[in-house]
């Protein structure tokens, strides 16, 4: 068991008690009371994602001097206005430096305090990454083992990304499967060899577990508009990020 390698016959929605049996009420770790775990993660922490965005500069001005602005903003996916400043930033920590070319064009250069300050980055980032990791693997292995023991046995995951995989993966532990994977940002790819499902044919199942980073707030809201709120589990390495953002 695990993952399922098609949708069920769509059935308008319907959907059990997340995390329960026969109707039953929700307890311990399946709870879905207020959303409610921090966690250090580079997409979740304010800090982390400000200093994700200074890696990113510095990363891709070591890769070509004449990128511009609007450029950087386009790849980050941040506004050309929030861009401006961060360079700015960069530029008065000495990270950066900026020569001026014909035709009112700027080249950046990255310094050697700017090339120790990526490197240092970088290598938090990955040990921020880790940690996450290790994280979400046990949050969703204790979930599914807790789900797994109220009878349920059809799941799909609310989300996208790294996320959604290491969900997937964990559930091939368990005696339970993944049906599909539920996300409307126009994407029909698998996640993992699991179906994405297209809004208006969801599948009957017993529960619908959150697996988002990117935009953790929404993707919840968009499970519980779906299927109602009590069906949507949260895992616990999301809880307090939602609590603190809803």
């Amino acid at each position: 068991m695990g993952v399922a390698g098609s949708h069920a016959p769509p059935t308008g929605g319907k959907a059990h008690d997340a995390g329960t049996q026969n109707g039953g009420s929700v307890s311990g770790p399946t709870a879905v009371h207020p959303p409610s775990p921090h966690i250090q993660c580079p997409e979740m922490n304010p800090d982390a994602r400000s200093e994700g965005i200074i890696r990113d500069i510095l990363d891709r001005v070591d890769d070509d001097a004449g990128i511009n602005q609007r450029d950087l903003a386009r790849d980050l996916g941040i506004a050309l206005g929030m861009t401006n400043a961060y360079v700015k930033r960069c530029v008065r920590k000495g990270w950066i430096k900026v020569n001026q070319v014909p035709a009112r064009r700027y080249r950046y250069y990255l310094t050697p305090k700017g090339f120790t300050e990526k490197s240092r980055l970088t290598a938090q980032y990955l040990r921020d990454s880790l940690t996450f990791f290790r994280r979400a693997r046990q949050s969703y292995n204790d979930l599914f083992a807790a789900l797994a023991a109220d009878g349920v046995a059809r799941v799909v995951l609310c989300g996208d990304g790294e996320l959604a995989e290491i969900a997937v993966l964990c559930a091939l532990n368990h005696p339970l499967d993944i049906i599909g994977v539920f996300r409307d940002n126009g994407r029909d790819e698998p996640v993992c060899g699991v179906p994405a499902i297209i809004d208006g044919a969801l599948p009957e199942v017993d529960a619908w577990v959150l697996a988002e980073t990117d935009n953790i707030e929404a993707a919840y809201r968009r499970a519980c508009d779906a299927v109602g709120t009590e069906n949507v589990v949260v895992p616990s390495v999301l809880k307090k990020v939602l609590r603190r953002r809803i």
